[in-house]
């Protein structure tokens, strides 16, 4: 039993630190760019692949265009679609479910908890289903909820994983360090930070 755990504690750990690297990779190729005189709005490269890099000219500044033909030509507008969360994760999927009191965002997500169940989907190797994320006080009161929940402050989520026994998706939670409370009954799993 030790060595399964063991096991299974090396497999999340790889699961995290690749999930790290790929996310830095993103933010390089993404955002990053940082002072570069190749790098644009946004840090995206405005050389074009395999033409050299000119120098910043003496005191820091891009000289402006000369004229409006030698302007980058304007570009789409990005396909629309969803704002993600985390990489399995889109944003809406934690906003209050309430009938219209908050505006489905009484507070945001505490990033730590986000990073978890990330974790948690990568674990699982399948779907986890966000049933409950932030609450305003009013739909907290709707559904039962205790007056100090964690999920009034972005710190607690409701979910499942289809085909995974609540018991052994608490074991995953509480081995990434989530706080659980397992939903036996219902089907479901409640975690916290």
């Amino acid at each position: 039993m030790k060595v399964k755990k063991h096991l299974m504690m090396l497999i999340l750990l790889i699961v995290i630190v690749v999930s790290i690297c790929f996310f830095t990779a993103q933010l390089r190729h993404f955002g990053g760019g940082g002072n570069s005189a190749a790098a644009g709005e946004g840090g995206f490269s405005t050389v074009a692949p395999g033409e050299p890099e000119e120098p910043p000219p003496a005191g820091g500044e891009l000289p402006a265009a000369e004229s409006p033909e030698e302007e980058a030509p304007e570009l789409p507008p990005p396909e629309a679609g969803p704002v993600m969360a985390t990489a399995h994760f889109a944003r809406d999927e934690y906003q209050c479910d309430c009938a219209g009191y908050c505006g489905g965002w009484p507070c945001e997500m505490n990033p730590a908890l986000l990073d978890k169940i990330e974790a948690l989907r990568c674990a699982c190797g399948s779907p986890v289903i966000i049933t409950s994320g932030v609450r305003c006080e009013a739909r907290n009161d709707e559904v039962g909820g205790v007056p100090w929940s964690f999920h009034k402050r972005g710190g607690a989520a409701d979910l499942y994983c289809p085909g995974v026994p609540v018991g052994d998706l608490a074991q995953m939670a509480q081995t990434l360090g989530m706080n659980v409370l397992p939903y036996y009954g219902s089907g479901y799993l409640h975690v916290e930070i």
